[in-house]
């Protein structure tokens, strides 16, 4: 119990760095480069809601735990279930549309390649999310893993920050390797140890680079991408 009232401020704390990141990413494309979202798609306005609403929880529930206001944290976690759900359907279908974009492209990769991208995303996202519900009454898990799921959604919003801004594609790494370094050096704090789901977690965001950058790129997936959905338009 005790580094449970101790941890709360830590989880609240990064919540706050990561939808600082998320507004960051999405508001600098608004404000240096106007003309890529204007008039904005119904559909990446929907995107930019949900992926605000999910940080603001990441927000909002270690708060309502430091208060042991348990009963509204519940009815809050159960809304997290359909904005989880709308996270990954709207990624699809964001996803689909700029594979249909002729110019679309992630780190340089061709379209089939930057599929993987949000494909893990979204994957990782929802195997962390589901696992997190599951382990709901263990709360060091539950809110790790939670973080975790966070951390995995943060490529949109990184990706459109640091390309505006005309960093290179490591520099979304190094940020979320960041993320993940301050959650072992809290574990270590407070656990003298790091924890299960932390270990898990921190796996999940490093299994991310093989897939994107070697796997991605394989003729089985390229046609896997093609075969679901259809050839890219030419450029």
């Amino acid at each position: 119990m005790t580094e449970q009232i101790r941890s709360g401020g830590f989880f609240q704390i990064m919540g706050w760095i990561l939808m600082v990141l998320v507004v960051s990413g999405f508001g600098i494309v608004q404000v240096l480069t106007p003309e890529l979202t204007s008039p904005m798609r119904l559909t990446l306005a929907l995107h930019t809601l949900i992926f605000l609403s999910w940080f603001a929880l990441l927000i909002i529930q270690p708060r309502l735990i430091d208060q042991r206001n348990f009963a509204r944290h519940k009815q809050i976690g159960q809304i997290s279930i359909g904005v989880a759900i709308a996270l990954v359907l709207i990624g699809m279908i964001v996803t689909r549309e700029a594979y249909q974009s002729p110019d679309w492209s992630i780190a340089g990769m061709s379209p089939q390649s930057s599929v993987m991208f949000p494909f893990t995303d979204m994957v990782f996202f929802a195997v962390l999310y589901w696992l997190a519900i599951a382990k709901r009454k263990d709360a060091n898990t539950h809110k790790r893993l939670m973080l975790f799921a966070g951390i995995i959604m943060l490529d949109p919003a990184l990706a459109r920050l640091f390309r505006t801004l005309g960093m290179p594609p490591p520099i979304l790494s190094a940020v979320e390797i960041g993320l993940v370094i301050a959650i072992l050096i809290h574990d270590r704090r407070t656990l003298g140890r790091f924890h299960g789901a932390t270990w898990f977690g921190a796996a999940l965001v490093v299994a991310t680079y093989p897939l994107v950058f070697g796997v991605s790129q394989t003729k089985a997936w390229t046609e896997l991408v093609t075969a679901v959905l259809g050839s890219p338009p030419a450029g």
